[in-house]
């Protein structure tokens, strides 16, 4: 059963969780286990169906139940979950272990072997049939301390082995990558909110730190200040994404001092700037960071939870071997909530690849039967492309790799019979796919619209990995100017939704350099159609020029922040407020989210901080359907000119198709104009 898919906020139903805070979450196929919490603390097992968004208590269990805790840890293990440590009722720290049987709905405490401190708001993941517990906060009859120390626990045998010398921290987050442990942010032994990145290998002992990024380095690079230690971590595609909140200043996140005060956790609360939830990216490659502009989605409200849910392809073997994955976060949307409100009743998913988080696996075997493509002394089938070009195959190789050709070879049809099939598609696209069948690869030296024709002709036959390798292609190589109208286009034709929001971010991102290309011009009437309707009735350019300089920006992106949907006709709404941005040509826009008739998404609204000329987007929704009237008033006037001067007119009537690309290049030729001549030092608004 799918999982919901990507859109607006959606309230979860059943027994939600009221009053809840701190308590454990473990992801389980469509399901997310929840037990245990603080505010009226609890240890009631609570499950929402990730299909239907229902809460559920579970109440047929047998064993013993933990007793009631808060900031305790809950980790997945063979098809168990392992509770350990926490705060109970009394304020008392636990240091117990207790298990939960999922196939048996039952509750079961081993018999542990040596001891190790009590604490809570500590971390732990499970890799190897052992339990990796880091840090937390702990207390002895004197007085509280943060633990510098990793303890483990076998889990066949259930014996404590500590190891000392660790980074003392509490409220951090540990991230499993492979064999290796990702220990992130928290509170040091001061007590100070820190975010510098650890990175333990779990294979063998003594399990030494080393340190990845320091928080001096996180927060020069990309001015990235956790405002609260508390925060989610997860990895997805080679990085690692982290949720939370973040210090800010309007829209722009603290630098300079402020940073350095936030980073020694002197910042004070009351006087300081603003905070935002923000969602970052770190490339565990090029260890940069990277703000991922979903800012809107999270302006009303609190949101208290965030992980990753994959979905593995159905299907056939091509189709199985791509993971879909989606950023899912749960919270509260009102924007005022009374005490003891319910922290997880609204659900968020965001596509991950409107973000470009391709999850492709690596080629299942050697590339080198590419040689035997098109080498007729051992082949034993012909394609033929619509050149007439033939291209020499083996059926051995497309029965495997090929789901239509297996199916035409099994049902006997002609081409079957005739060893030899022919394909509508040109000589060169259809070479890169047959490249592709035998490497389990896409040439690199491919061009781009190459690539944009192979993505359609894999949508067409079903093969999913191929489509997103060719996806992920143009969005990391080849989204420029010149492509990003055909990209669109062809994300649109193979119902690739992540792909078309990266492209309409691109263009948004560079709008002035569009509007001054044939870009517009070039797209189908009815994708361009699509892409007017992404952008909201209420948005405007604003273009500024100074005679001394220019002064560049950074953008957000405007379509990272929006939540795909399925539909491409669905209407959502969302209320936030707006955010002004500029592009990389000084064209400003303001963004906000708005109804789309397009994506089923929360669009972007567009204005500037600075003007000096002034555009309304209605100008091209307009200026469109001005075309499409000039386009019907030249038909019926060229219908009649024919019926009244058949006989004195020989030339044949221009082409509707020109015509309109005539008048539309007259339209935006007029525009540059008004926007170029109208441009003066002083600000001047001018209306359109």
């Amino acid at each position: 059963m799918p999982l919901l898919k990507p859109g607006q906020p959606i309230r979860t139903t059943g027994n939600n969780l009221v009053g809840l805070w701190r308590p454990s979450f473990v992801k389980v196929d469509h399901r997310l286990f929840v037990y245990g919490g603080g505010g009226n603390v609890t240890n009631d097992l609570h499950v929402l169906n990730l299909c239907d968004m229902r809460w559920e208590t579970i109440q047929t269990v047998k064993g013993t139940a933990p007793c009631k805790r808060y900031g305790h840890t809950a980790t997945l293990w063979n098809n168990c979950i392992i509770v350990f440590g926490g705060c109970n009722e009394i304020t008392e720290y636990c240091n117990d272990i207790h298990i939960f049987d999922l196939d048996k709905l039952t509750w079961f405490q081993p018999e542990v072997t040596g001891n190790v401190p009590a604490r809570y708001l500590h971390s732990a993941v499970a890799y190897d049939n052992k339990l990796f517990v880091y840090g937390g906060f702990a207390k002895n009859s004197d007085c509280t301390y943060v633990l510098d120390e990793l303890s483990v626990l076998d889990l066949k045998t259930f014996v404590w082995s500590k190891y000392h010398g660790v980074p003392p921290r509490y409220n951090h987050s540990a991230t499993l990558i492979g064999n290796k442990m990702y220990i992130y942010a928290g509170k040091d032994e001061h007590g100070d909110t820190v975010s510098d990145l650890f990175v333990i290998n779990l294979n063998a002992p003594p399990y030494t730190p080393h340190l990845v990024l320091s928080g001096s380095q996180s927060s020069a690079s990309s001015h990235m200040v956790l405002l609260k230690s508390q925060h989610f971590c997860e990895a997805v595609c080679g990085k690692l994404l982290v949720f939370g909140r973040y210090l800010a200043h309007g829209n722009h996140l603290l630098t300079g001092s402020n940073t350095q005060t936030a980073l020694n956790g002197t910042a004070n609360t009351t006087n300081s700037p603003e905070s935002v939830y923000g969602l970052w990216m770190l490339d565990l490659d090029t260890l940069e960071w990277e703000r991922q502009e979903c800012n809107a989605n999270f302006e009303v409200g609190g949101w208290n939870y965030f992980t990753i849910i994959s979905e593995a392809g159905c299907g056939s073997e091509e189709q199985s071997q791509v993971t879909m994955n989606n950023l899912f976060f749960l919270g509260n949307t009102d924007p005022f909530r009374p005490q003891g409100y319910d922290h997880f009743r609204d659900a968020l998913v965001i596509n991950a690849e409107s973000l470009g988080l391709y999850d492709i696996p690596p080629p299942n075997f050697s590339h080198e039967f590419a040689q035997l493509l098109n080498n007729p002394e051992l082949s034993d089938f012909v394609i033929v492309p619509s050149n007439g070009q033939e291209l020499h195959v083996h059926q051995v190789i497309l029965i495997t790799r090929w789901p239509h050709f297996r199916n035409i070879y099994r049902s006997g049809m002609i081409e079957a019979q005739q060893r030899r099939m022919e394909i509508p598609e040109p000589y060169e696209i259809v070479l890169a796919f047959l490249k592709y069948l035998y490497s389990d690869r896409l040439d690199e030296n491919e061009p781009w619209h190459v690539v944009c024709e192979v993505l359609v002709v894999a949508n067409m036959y079903l093969l999913n990995r191929l489509k997103k390798i060719c996806c992920e292609r143009l969005f990391r190589h080849h989204m420029t100017v010149e492509s990003c109208g055909l990209i669109f286009e062809k994300a649109i034709m193979a119902e690739e939704t992540g792909l078309k929001m990266l492209a309409l971010d691109f263009m948004f991102r560079n709008y002035g350099s569009v509007l001054k290309s044939d870009v517009l011009l070039q797209m189908p009437l009815a994708v361009r159609q699509e892409f007017m309707e992404a952008v909201p009735d209420e948005a405007t350019l604003e273009v500024s020029r100074s005679a001394s300089s220019i002064i560049p920006r950074t953008l957000p992106s405007p379509t990272k922040c929006l939540t795909a949907s399925s539909s491409s006709t669905s209407h959502n709404t969302i209320v936030s407020n707006s955010t002004t941005t500029t592009t990389s040509n000084n064209t400003s826009i303001t963004h906000a989210t708005t109804p789309s008739s397009m994506l089923g998404i929360s669009t972007p609204h567009y204005s500037s901080p600075t003007s000096s000329t002034s555009t309304s987007s209605s100008y091209h929704q307009q200026h469109l359907h001005h075309e499409q009237q000039q386009q019907q008033q030249q038909q019926q006037q060229q219908q009649q000119q024919q019926q009244q001067h058949s006989t004195t007119s020989s030339a044949p009537p221009p082409a509707a198709n020109t015509t309109a690309a005539a008048a539309a290049a007259a339209a935006a030729a007029r525009m540059r104009h008004s926007m170029s001549s109208g441009v003066q030092t002083n600000s001047m608004s001018v209306g359109v």
